[in-house]
């Protein structure tokens, strides 16, 4: 498969999606290749700034006595642990997550992120692939300029 260049001559992949089944592909290799290296030695102060963005996120439950409360925190910490973990991984070892993206390119097909900005309830089948992108994309316009 070809992929979409940008000026320096490397893939570029802004604006393309992969189907749900190639996030959760990708996101299993990257996680296992961060296991491999280093998934710990994580200092205490930045798990203090990782659950500090999970309260400022609500992430936090507000009955921290609830018997789900545990659960959905470690839940919510291994997500940010992991999103910080990879951007180490990215940081220390661009080409190794540039590779694993080409390689779930080449045998997941990525397209074009949808421009329209109504989510159906078909669209809710697949989130990871029509629905979060196209969240992420989305322009808040002033109130006053859409009456105009």
């Amino acid at each position: 498969m070809t992929s979409p260049q940008n000026s320096s001559g490397e893939p570029d992949f802004n604006g393309m999606v992969l189907p749900d089944e190639g996030v959760v592909d990708l996101t299993d290799k990257l996680t296992e290749y961060m296991t491999e290296i280093e998934l710990g030695g994580m200092n205490d102060i930045i798990g203090q700034v990782l659950d500090d963005f999970l309260d400022q996120a609500g992430s936090i439950p507000d009955d921290l006595h609830d018997h789900g409360a545990f659960e959905q925190i470690t839940r919510n910490q291994l997500a940010v642990t992991l999103a910080y973990q990879l951007g180490r991984l990215e940081g220390r070892a661009p080409q190794v997550v540039e590779r694993l993206i080409l390689q779930a390119a080449e045998r997941w097909h990525p397209r074009p992120v949808g421009q329209f900005a109504d989510i159906s309830d078909a669209d809710l089948r697949q989130p990871k692939e029509l629905v979060y992108p196209r969240l992420r994309r989305l322009e808040y316009t002033d109130p006053e300029d859409a009456q105009s």
